[in-house]
């Protein structure tokens, strides 16, 4: 949700849109220097959210943390930004803080990897007990790390004593640039079962469920309104539908409708969470009906991003 520095405010409108669960940012998401104070406020909104029934709250980490950084001067400040940031998550009530994984700069794949291990032991050290860390899979830019499975399962290998508290976050509109097919059920049930083999389904915790505006495996990232982008819906309703995902949260970060005065239009938002809450009614292969012309998706889902 859009924060705009109400947010308060963000939890009326996830509510009246009919949201079960909220993703959204505890700070500056492109800046390096939290907000003082607030903890009161982020008390109170704590509160405020169970009493709407929103749970479980995510949070997604600033996009600038780079803990696989080769540069002190960049992995010290991103230690220190996810630190705050989980420490913050507990006072909102929510469950996880997302994070991307970063790039090695060009330093290597094994020496980002290191660079990683170490950052989350450092955070992981001094975090609350009760905040899941989740590393999100990316679509493979540059020197990212993270875009293959087999990336996610060895830094999960090298912090065994975190089980609990380090798990992973899958987004579509990422698989999907990376290369992993979840264009049809058959595509969805292969990487699913990659997945597994290699990570293995008790770790992921969250999925961001996104289309996307790129080609398959274009290692682009352009998010986009279910059933408007590049991935069929046929995969993407398999993958939603999916009973080994059941008990996951599912977060929508779709481009948010505007309307002339360039305010946004939550009612073509409804719409869209509508459609993709049909899409979890239906079973595999039926097609959900889209929302006429007038009604046009535009926004929101089974949760609502401030990406």
């Amino acid at each position: 949700m859009p924060l705009n520095g109400r947010p308060l405010r963000a939890l009326e409108i996830a509510s009246s849109l009919g949201c079960e669960t909220i993703q959204l940012f505890a700070s500056n998401p492109t800046g390096w220097k939290p907000p003082t104070g607030g903890e009161e406020a982020a008390l109170e909104f704590a509160q405020a959210a169970r009493a709407r029934g929103l749970a479980p709250l995510v949070i997604h980490a600033p996009y600038l943390i780079n803990l696989a950084s080769p540069r002190e001067e960049v992995w010290q400040p991103s230690i220190r930004l996810l630190s705050w940031t989980l420490q913050r998550a507990a006072l909102l009530g929510a469950s996880d803080v997302v994070v991307h994984i970063g790039s090695h700069r060009g330093a290597g794949i094994e020496l980002g990897i290191a660079r990683l291990k170490e950052a989350l032991g450092l955070v992981l050290a001094e975090a609350p007990s009760d905040v899941r860390l989740l590393l999100e899979n990316d679509v493979g830019a540059g020197h990212t790390l993270g875009q293959r499975f087999e990336e996610l399962a060895t830094v999960l290998a090298l912090l065994p004593e975190e089980q609990e508290r380090l798990g992973i976050c899958l987004d579509t509109a990422h698989l999907w640039g990376a290369g992993y097919d979840i264009g049809s059920p058959a595509g969805v049930e292969a990487v699913l079962q990659r997945f597994s083999e290699l990570v293995g389904l008790s770790r992921l915790k969250v999925l961001h469920f996104n289309d996307s505006r790129q080609p398959l495996g274009s290692h682009r990232d352009v998010h986009a309104r279910v059933g408007e982008g590049q991935i069929p819906v046929e995969g993407l309703q398999a993958l939603l539908n999916d009973a080994r995902l059941s008990g996951l949260t599912v977060v929508l970060e779709t481009p948010i409708k505007r309307d002339e005065q360039d305010r946004e239009d939550w009612e073509h938002d409804r719409a869209h969470l509508q459609y993709v809450k049909s899409l979890r009614a239906l079973d595999s292969g039926q097609a959900a009906p889209r929302p006429g012309r007038e009604q046009a998706s535009e926004g929101v889902g089974a949760s609502q991003s401030a990406e």
